[in-house]
């Protein structure tokens, strides 16, 4: 399968309306939110209308009383939590690599092409992901867990496979060892992880249904990509072979992930849907889109149906920044109704 969206630079291709603008990404280390205080480089970050802040190649990014959302190769998230620090290592997306320098970090992979290489480094272990998935990386103490997917850890010593449920040591030698992956019984950053997971899936139902409004009948208004052309397959009629992209929603102020056909699903429990497959999405067309879009019993998932935010984020009002600062950067009017609470508001 090739990876189609390699050639493209960060920006808006198709706008498909006020709330849904199709991009495609030449690059990992898009900062999508922050929230409290971080820096980049040591200066510190001042949130812009419009404008996502990239990390360089070799540039250092870090947090105080803060966390930070970064976008990596699409459908990639990379969240960082309180007093942490990474370096972009190398942007490319077909070579994706950042060093995790302290504190803890999450990834949330809801895409991997084959041709895709993500890895994280942290001093002279080098962790490579495999597969879709959840993994956290943290320095104190030093471990890598799986909560869902497969990685490769390799160090001085050798070569060790992990897959979910399992963890390793990253002090020392390389040994798979079983934990507790309940979502109740994380921390403040995991949960917090699964709440952006799930404003990420809510503007992906906006984003999809309103792509879909613009593009019903004419595919992604014939387009071509690598010399493959869109026009004229419909939005029911999707190439399969296309992978999905990143779309900016104004009304969210955020990017999201969009699959180019079928669905696509978060390991935290959400359903990312396509402009072909939005309809499927719970309260589509009714009174307001459902936390997340969440999963339908009859459609296959990684970890079953489930309704609306899982328990973990439905229970996690705790955990917030006390006097904290909340930016996202695209400054949007903030979630829809029913949240609680705005997207640019801040959790607290």
């Amino acid at each position: 399968m090739r990876f189609l969206v390699a050639s493209w630079s960060l920006g808006v291709l198709v706008a498909g309306s006020a709330c849904a603008q199709y991009v495609i990404s030449s690059h990992s280390g898009v900062i999508q939110y922050v929230e409290g205080r971080a820096f980049l480089a040591d200066k510190a970050i001042e949130p812009k209308f419009g404008q996502f802040p990239d990390i360089k190649e070799n540039q250092e990014f870090r947090t105080e009383d803060g966390r930070a959302e970064i976008l990596l190769t699409p459908g990639v998230f990379l969240r960082i939590g309180e007093n942490s620090a990474i370096r972009m290592l190398s942007t490319k997306l077909t070579d994706t690599r950042v060093e995790v320098l302290s504190g803890s970090a999450v990834i949330e992979s809801n895409e991997i092409p084959k041709d895709n290489a993500i890895e994280l480094v942290y001093k002279k272990d080098s962790i490579r992901l495999v597969k879709q998935g959840l993994y956290r990386l943290d320095t104190e103490p030093a471990r890598f867990q799986v909560f869902e997917g497969e990685v490769v850890v390799t160090d001085p010593s050798g070569e060790l496979t992990l897959k979910g449920g399992k963890q390793t040591n990253l002090a020392g030698v390389l040994i798979a060892e079983n934990f507790d992956r309940k979502a109740d019984d994380q921390d403040a950053l995991y949960r917090w992880s699964d709440r952006r997971a799930s404003y990420v899936s809510q503007a992906n139902v906006a984003s999809a249904a309103a792509a879909g409004d613009s593009f019903t009948g004419s595919g992604y208004g014939g387009l071509g990509y690598d010399g493959y052309g869109l026009g004229g397959l419909g939005l029911g009629g999707y190439y399969p072979g296309y992978l999905g992209g990143w779309a900016f929603n104004s009304l969210f102020g955020m990017y999201t992930y969009m699959p180019y056909s079928g669905f696509g699903y978060s390991p935290f429990g959400y359903t990312y849907y396509s402009p072909a497959t939005v309809a499927y999405a719970p309260n589509y067309g009714g009174s307001g889109y459902a936390y997340g879009g969440s999963r339908l019993s009859n459609i296959p998932t990684h970890r079953g149906a489930a309704s609306a935010l899982t328990a973990s984020a439905r229970t996690s009002s705790g955990g917030g920044l006390s006097g904290s600062h909340a930016a996202s950067f695209g400054g949007g009017m903030g979630h829809a109704s029913g949240m609680g609470g705005g997207h640019s508001g801040g959790h607290r």
